[in-house]
């Protein structure tokens, strides 16, 4: 596939230019049916209250906005969509030199006098070896491989072996040693590389180190390097501190006890830790614009912004999630929306069905 975008595919400004589906290059009748059949709502994960319209689903297309469910400015954390923006953290920290992916991550940042018990210590046991690529996983799996076993602390602390629904990994896994205290059993259990398990504890750690790497809040430097290239201004979305979360008990209601896990250094070098376990406060419409920046393979406005390679969507459990592919160039947000599965993390397909498309955008009718 060439990297020419084509001349139809656009940017949006301040807001969506939004078009009709005929106008969008999409047989008007058979996305109608689409539509109708899906069955749309608020979510309702771990006890969340999202009826009425509070949530918020867009489709685009090239650039432009083609439809809606619920309320597309409705701002709610997106669960594990905010590991997607840890990808991009990585990226600019190895283009400006930072980091070496490749490379363990003690090299960097130790630990050592901040984490709580020295078997965390990234200078100890396996984590010598723990490099940045084996937290943040490869880019088309929902897998992490370094090694740290937990997914939510009240699942550890239960012995849970996961979830009945589909898909779901197991909290405790064989080659865990669980101590039944999922603050202690915040560290790597086996040799990097060699286990794939989705973790949002690893992703905890990887905030931490980016953190001390960066020497800044990493909202600061998303939303100097990305956000505010893309068009989402700082007043619209927000990233809560893990040292928040862990306080949140009921953060979802049915749920106590996900975040048991989160430990200290809550602060590095004065700087709040923040991470990909979640928390990212933001809209569907805005989370559109990342999935478009997905469709274009990292580029806006003529502006290499991301190379492609360090640049994905992802789900979150709350039924969030941030997509862009760049056959049709469709992009999707969604916050707390029911009636939309789709594999944000590892989909490369449009969330559309292919016999929809019948042509490109048709931008003459637009001006």
């Amino acid at each position: 596939m060439s990297d020419q975008l084509p001349d139809w595919v656009t940017f949006p400004e301040r807001d969506w230019t939004r078009i009709t589906p005929a106008e969008a290059g999409l047989d008007r009748e058979k996305f109608q049916a689409f539509v109708a059949d899906l069955n749309v709502c608020g979510a309702a994960f771990g006890g969340e209250d999202h009826s009425g319209q509070n949530y918020g689903a867009v489709i685009t297309r090239g650039g432009y906005l083609v439809h809606t469910w619920g309320d597309r400015h409705y701002r709610h954390h997106t669960a594990s969509v905010g590991k997607a923006f840890m990808w991009p953290l990585l990226c600019f920290a190895v283009a400006d030199g930072l980091i070496d992916p490749d490379e363990p991550i003690n090299r960097y940042w130790t630990g050592e006098g901040e984490l709580s018990h020295p078997h965390k210590y990234l200078t100890e046991g396996h984590h010598k070896t723990l490099t940045w690529r084996h937290l943040i996983g490869p880019k088309r799996e929902s897998l992490h491989y370094g090694g740290f076993p937990m997914e939510t602390g009240v699942r550890w602390r239960e012995r849970r072996t996961g979830l009945e629904d589909a898909g779901c990994t197991p909290g405790v896994v064989a080659w865990a040693t669980w101590s039944g205290d999922p603050f202690y059993d915040l560290y790597s259990h086996v040799e990097p590389g060699t286990v794939g398990h989705y973790s949002s504890a690893g992703f905890w750690r990887l905030g931490q180190a980016l953190t001390s790497v960066w020497g800044r809040d990493l909202k600061d430097v998303l939303q100097e390097r990305l956000f505010d290239r893309i068009g989402i201004p700082a007043e619209r979305w927000d990233w809560l501190t893990g040292d928040y979360v862990k306080d949140q008990k009921y953060f979802y209601p049915t749920i106590p006890d996900s975040y048991t896990y989160l430990d200290p250094p809550y602060q590095i070098n004065g700087n709040p830790v923040r991470s990909g376990p979640g928390w990212v406060v933001i809209s569907a419409s805005d989370l559109a614009r990342f999935g478009h920046l997905n469709a274009t393979r990292g580029t806006w406005n003529g502006e290499q912004i991301l190379d492609p390679a360090w640049l994905r969507g992802h789900s979150g459990g709350n039924k969030s999630g941030a997509s862009g592919e760049s056959v049709y160039y469709s992009a999707m947000g969604v916050v707390t929306t029911l009636g939309l599965a789709h594999a944000h993390a590892v989909e490369k397909n449009s969330f559309l069905p292919e016999e929809v498309f019948v042509g490109p955008v048709r931008t003459s009718s637009l001006h």
